[in-house]
């Protein structure tokens, strides 16, 4: 019953951590493959979410601000 954020940018191993995660009773909130798409997400859903599990690496950019943006809601990744 948990939501968590997914934030992959390779298609194929986001599609396997959500199935993981969905088969374990998790709502997923994603995938997105973004800096900017994970910010939305956060700005948006982020109050209501549970956790999250960031990629650290995603097209040759650091997801170091949506890491920020979660941590100042209190959202653990």
């Amino acid at each position: 019953g948990k939501r968590l954020l997914l934030v992959e940018d390779e298609y194929a191993i986001a599609a396997d951590l959500a199935c993981v995660f969905e088969d374990a009773g998790a709502e997923v909130v994603g995938p997105v493959a973004s800096v900017e798409d994970a910010l939305e997400l956060v700005a948006e859903e982020g109050d209501r979410l549970d956790g999250a599990l960031l990629d650290i690496n995603l097209r040759n950019e650091r997801v170091y601000p949506v890491a920020d943006a979660l941590a100042a809601k209190g959202v653990p990744f």
